[in-house]
């Protein structure tokens, strides 16, 4: 492997043979020499390995088959494997036609001293970008990154980190396996070390995000018990990590992020929970656990308290409100 790899672009799959097709698509003229391309693929078919298979004739891809083991566990595998000098998990989302053009570009010029990278991105029916700074530019501080990315840093497409800054923080981040946020922890991590931390304003990620209806069918099982995650990954998982870093970001900065994530959180809570593909059962002491100093926890937990008939109605015509 050439030691001038700048960048490892990580690809996440299970069962997502279209997703990666059309991953795959938006990089292909853009795979240069200084990145390689990794596909983690644990399907249960062999469709992903057909598209790999096609797109292997333009240029080199590092395909590794195995089991489920969950996103955490693919997270470490990939970011162990890369070669590159930076590396660039990917979900089922795309990169613009000059989106590796334009990381490469920061990477070759501040190599040495950036450690992260923030790949902006957007909705792929919508014109707002996740960060709306004014053109690219080194984040001001390690709270700027933390308050402005939110919950965001999450979102594994749009993280770009170095890899010698990472690696320290593998064992670590193995305690947090079954969180679905092992990317969290190793992104900030990676902010936690020595060196600065680069904006790009893009676009340069369109993210194609689940459909209520895909979440619906992904939530709610056979005999429809429902099992939304989504609480305990983006609420309570998020806050635990963050709070691990106590002496990396302000108790400021970490309040007002974890307030923000809690409070889109519950919100989110009340929609599934009228649409019928979640429940607050078993959440409210978690709430109380976690979120007693944040006053929209009393009031989340008042509305959950209503009979599900009041709290339909009540939803039903704050959005005839909202949508006026």
């Amino acid at each position: 492997m050439s030691s001038d790899l700048l960048l490892s672009i990580c690809i996440l799959s299970y069962n997502q043979p279209k997703e990666v097709e059309r991953l795959l698509e938006s990089i292909a003229s853009q795979v240069a020499p200084a990145v390689e391309v990794l596909i983690r693929d644990d399907s249960t078919n062999d469709e992903t390995l057909f598209v790999v298979e096609k797109f292997s004739r333009s240029f080199p891809i590092r395909y590794f088959r195995g089991k489920k083991e969950g996103i955490d566990k693919t997270i470490i595998f990939l970011t162990i494997e890369a070669k590159g000098k930076f590396v660039w998990w990917m979900g089922d989302d795309v990169i613009v036609p000059d989106g590796i053009t334009s990381i490469l570009r920061v990477i070759n010029k501040y190599v040495n001293h950036v450690t992260f990278i923030w790949a902006n991105y957007r909705l792929f029916n919508g014109e707002k970008l996740a960060i709306d700074l004014p053109i690219d530019q080194f984040f001001k501080s390690r709270d700027q990154v933390l308050e402005l990315g939110g919950a965001a840093l999450g979102f594994v497409s749009s993280t770009i980190i170095k890899r010698d800054s990472v690696l320290s923080g593998i064992e670590k981040s193995k305690k947090h396996v079954g969180s679905a946020f092992v990317n969290l922890y190793l992104v900030l991590h990676v902010i936690s070390q020595p060196g600065d931390h680069y904006y790009v304003r893009g676009e340069v990620v369109i993210c194609h995000p689940t459909t209520s209806a895909d979440a619906k069918a992904s939530v709610v099982d056979r005999n429809g018990v429902i099992n939304n995650w989504a609480f305990q990954v983006f609420g309570i998982n998020f806050a635990v990590i963050v709070n691990e870093f106590s002496k990396t970001f302000s108790r400021q900065a970490r309040r007002k992020t974890i307030k923000r994530s809690f409070g889109q959180t519950w919100r989110g809570m009340v929609v599934a929970y009228v649409g019928g593909w979640d429940s607050p059962r078993g959440k409210r002491i978690q709430m109380i656990r976690h979120f007693w100093t944040f006053p929209e926890c009393w009031v989340a937990l008042v509305l959950f308290a209503m009979p599900r008939a009041v709290l339909e109605r009540m939803y039903k015509i704050y959005k005839k409100i909202y949508n006026k």
